[in-house]
């Protein structure tokens, strides 16, 4: 990698917003900085999958020469994301900034343009030292965007956290990097051993948010701002995917078949494990956040299943597994983005992330809600958008495993685990964008909300582009290109025209109703039959208030039984048995992640006994401070006699 060109841009870009007036001015320069380096990542990305290896475009490889295969995959993720979400700032943050200094705004936008580019330094790099690099760079850099309101005690712990436990992700890859078989193997593409693959796996997965290493995400997430959030799961996480990917093409063959099953095992695991999180939730951005982690979990079981299919030398499995990975990556980072936007732009307009507080948004925000909703349809499989053609390839792969007799235990459990997070899933989005855009406004904020601004629409709109064209585009990308990319020998087009017909069918089936219904529509109207509006999500009621609609907590109450102590409930006051006639009172909840807290809470508290002891040496006292410094110079002359003797 050419790392002068990468590295000017970068600390150009960086310091510009420091440079110009105004918070609008800032947010410019770097959605600038983020689009020429987006324009030649996507280049760079394209030349990489598709041209034969040595093919170059010109100035392609300006910013991101000899960039391999997956590589590329990745740099269209995160040029797609990266230029949607520095947009949305533009129009986001003076709203959101109130109180903020000229240098405030400007380092947060300069940690913006560090993390789109460590990004892209993290899936150039191509040695040790300079991947590390990146990897810390993007790391910090994601902290100070999380940090941006760290006057809030909630967002100063997700940071706090968030930092921590990153670093201990980055111990797990040093180690990973400097074991036998380590880095070598992972630069080199082959060779890895099975105790430096997992020590990539922890490591990667901590960024991924795989479970049960999860537990950062959702706090993270919900507490830094949208376009933070959007960028952050959109493609920063994919980071942790792409090192889980290369490790998974590096292995020896003597690893890949257990390796497999355990990918394989976690990728399900987590993607129940997230949505079912996800459709308890009552926090629209906490919602999306536990939903990244079951997207997460669907790309990490089709990996495992790419493993398993080289395991038995099965070039359709690992063509149909890695194939649905990787165009999922692509996918997510599409819909994933314009829903956070999106969330965002809820946010802004009712200062109120609590889907409770809010309905009835569709008519006050319809572009947003018409977006909104488009994405919502992608990330539910509809046949026609960018969810469905990843999905698609997973279960076709597995069901053409039983057809084939390969590996029939593990493809039935995983067609029933995608099934079952396919119908979590679409009761998730349900109740996601029924409860926050249709039925009535249940507070002042949602009664008085106005469509966002210009710029924040077009922010917005940039992933459509992906999802409805992604169906075509992605599966072209990824399954044609398989020999380069993963190395499956498989035939692609049988696959691609199995999944076109059935889009077909899809998309006419909703062609035919939307006929249907606008021929009855007509017909009514020929015989003077009008139409009667009425609110909906109204349980049935005639005439609704908005006390009588479904909430987020009653959607699913039954659902979140199973999470145990997972919500706890309190009232403000309790009602007293001399009470004749009770007065209002209000509730509060409590969300519980238990298996968080359980993988985190001893850790902490063996933290807080620590850092207490150490507390007895900050007495606030010079003298003591200068005889600490003593004792060390001492001990550190004693021992380096020791050594010379």
């Amino acid at each position: 990698m050419d790392w002068t060109n990468i590295f000017a841009i970068l600390t150009l870009s960086s310091l510009l917003p420091f440079a110009v007036p105004g918070i609008r001015f800032q947010g410019i320069v770097a959605a600038v900085a983020i689009a020429v380096g987006a324009v030649f990542a996507a280049v760079a990305g394209v030349t990489a999958i598709v041209l034969p290896a040595g093919a170059t475009v010109p100035a392609g490889d300006f910013v991101l020469p000899e960039l391999d295969a997956i590589g590329g995959v990745f740099a269209l993720a995160v040029a797609i994301s990266g230029v949607a979400c520095s947009v949305y700032a533009v129009g986001y943050l003076p709203g959101h900034a109130v109180g903020k200094n000229h240098a405030q705004t400007g380092l947060h936008f300069a940690a913006l343009v560090v993390l789109f580019y460590s990004m892209l330094g993290v899936i150039g790099a191509k040695e040790t030292y300079g991947f590390l690099f990146w990897w810390e760079l993007m790391t910090l850099s994601s902290f100070v965007l999380v940090m941006f309101d760290g006057e809030r005690k909630e967002v100063l712990h997700a940071a706090v956290g968030y930092l921590v436990l990153m670093h201990i992700g980055f111990f797990f890859l040093l180690g990973a990097f400097v074991a036998p078989q380590g880095g070598a193997a992972f630069f080199a593409g082959r060779g890895m051993t099975v105790p430096a693959f997992l020590l990539f796996l922890v490591g990667f997965g901590l960024k991924a948010g795989i479970f049960p290493l999860h537990m950062w995400l959702p706090v993270a997430h919900p507490a830094a701002p949208s376009h933070v959030s959007a960028m952050m799961s959109g493609v920063m996480i994919k980071m942790g995917i792409y090192g889980i990917v290369r490790s998974a093409l590096a292995l020896t063959p003597d690893g890949i078949f257990a390796m497999g099953l355990l990918v394989f095992v976690l990728g399900a695991v987590t993607a129940i494990f997230g949505i079912a999180r996800a459709a308890v939730q009552t926090d629209l951005k906490r919602l999306l956040a536990y939903s990244s982690i079951e997207n997460i979990g669907i790309i990490c079981l089709g990996i495992g299943l790419g493993l398993l299919g080289r395991s038995v030398e099965s070039d359709f499995l690992a063509y149909a597994g890695f194939g649905g990975a990787l165009i999922h990556v692509l996918g997510h980072s599409n819909y994933k983005t314009m829903l956070f936007l999106g969330a965002g732009s809820v946010v802004a307009a009712t200062h109120n992330r609590d889907m409770n507080r809010l309905g009835g948004l569709l008519r006050r925000m319809p572009v947003t809600g018409i977006l909104f909703l488009v994405a919502t349809l992608a990330i539910c499989t509809v046949p026609g958008l960018v969810g469905f053609a990843s999905e698609f390839v997973l279960f076709d792969g597995l069901f053409g495993a039983i057809t084939r007799g390969e590996m029939v235990a593990v493809a039935v459990a995983g067609i029933v685990a995608l099934a079952l997070v396919g119908g979590l899933t679409l009761m998730t989005f349900t109740k996601a964008y029924g409860i926050t855009f249709l039925g009535n406004p249940r507070g002042c904020a949602a009664r008085e909300a106005r469509e966002v601004g210009g710029v924040m629409l077009l922010a917005q709109v940039l992933p459509l582009a992906g999802i409805l064209a992604g169906p075509i585009l992605y599966p072209y990308i990824v399954l044609e290109n398989a020999d380069v990319l993963f190395g499956a020998r498989y035939y692609a087009q049988p696959m691609i025209d199995r999944m076109w017909i059935v889009e077909g069918m899809a998309v006419g089936v909703v062609v035919l109703t939307a006929g249907l219904l606008f021929l009855k529509q007509w017909l009514n109207r020929r015989a003077g039959v009008g139409s009667v509006r009425r609110p909906t999500w109204g349980c049935a009621f005639t005439v609704p208030n908005k006390r009588m609609q479904y909430t987020a907590s009653s959607y699913n109450r039954e659902l979140q039984t199973m999470w145990g102590d997972r919500k706890r409930e309190t009232a403000e006051t309790a009602l007293s048995e001399e009470e004749i006639f009770p007065v209002e009172r209000t509730f509060s909840t409590e969300d519980r992640d238990t298996t968080a807290r359980a993988v985190t809470h001893w850790f902490a508290h063996l933290l807080r006994r620590w850092t207490a002891r150490l507390a007895l040496f900050q007495t606030g006292k010079t003298n003591h401070y200068v005889l600490h410094a003593l004792i060390l110079f001492v001990l550190i002359l004693i021992l380096s006699l020791c050594g010379a003797l």
